[in-house]
């Protein structure tokens, strides 16, 4: 049987004593129903797995007895970032969840002008936990030690301002003449660009571009907002990174 994993928002040594908390709690207890003495891997987001040894108290709590810190060796060597346009609907939850399975390291939502969905000011601390939250889930079902960054929504312009010039810097756009193949990275970090359900507009790819970003297609097909993300991951990591 698998031995299974929580995530602890804590920091984690070997020979300590971590007191799971409620939720994590009543997964490994009253769902998978393990009991005293019985293993389980910890991890915070530092890259390690910490094997511990879960013990149960007569109060209905319990402790992870951290044994060991090895690293994890499920982290991709390339470090890619995604910058994905907001999508109505639950579409960037299934950004987020996928992208982290496939090893992203950070994730930034942005508001370009075609995009649909808009976020309350008011929500958008709830909206981060929740999206953190799905990475996390994420990350301990695919067996990653490092959760993805998400970052705060962002206007495309204010992060072309602050981040564009960085190498290696991909947009995807359906009429670009390369294709994501054709890609040769000089570095092992490398950020894919995203835009909308109604794609980027003209000028915001004329604007990304003399900021220095590379436009790339994804092959003939036109792909949807939440699957333009996938393919390109998928590709660099076919091509630079560990699938």
């Amino acid at each position: 049987m698998k031995t299974p994993r929580a995530y602890v928002d804590e920091a984690l040594s070997e020979n300590s004593e971590v007191t799971l908390n409620k939720e994590t709690y009543n997964h490994m207890v009253r769902v998978l129903r393990r009991g005293d003495g019985d293993p389980l891997v910890l991890f915070n987001g530092d890259g390690f797995n910490y094997h511990s040894t879960l013990t149960l108290s007569s109060a209905g709590s319990a402790l992870a007895n951290v044994n060991k810190k090895e690293l994890n060796t499920a982290e991709s060597p390339l470090n890619i970032s995604l910058v994905q346009s907001l999508a109505k609907g639950t579409k960037l939850e299934l950004v987020i969840q996928k992208a982290t399975e496939l090893g992203i390291c950070r994730i930034t939502p942005v508001i370009s002008e075609r995009s649909v969905m808009r976020i309350d000011e008011k929500r958008i601390g709830r909206k981060l936990d929740h999206w953190r939250a799905i990475a996390v889930s994420a990350a301990t079902q695919c067996q990653r030690s490092i959760v993805p960054e998400i970052d705060s929504p962002l206007p495309l312009r204010d992060w072309l301002a602050g981040n564009a010039a960085q190498t290696n810097c991909l947009l995807l756009h359906p009429m670009a003449h390369k294709k994501l193949k054709e890609i040769t990275l000089d570095t092992p970090e490398c950020t894919v660009m995203v835009g909308p359900e109604g794609g980027f507009t003209d000028d915001e790819v004329n604007d990304a571009v003399a900021c220095g970003v590379s436009t790339f297609q994804c092959g003939p097909r036109i792909l949807r907002t939440e699957t333009a993300g996938f393919t390109a991951i998928s590709v660099l990591q076919s091509l630079h990174g560990d699938i």
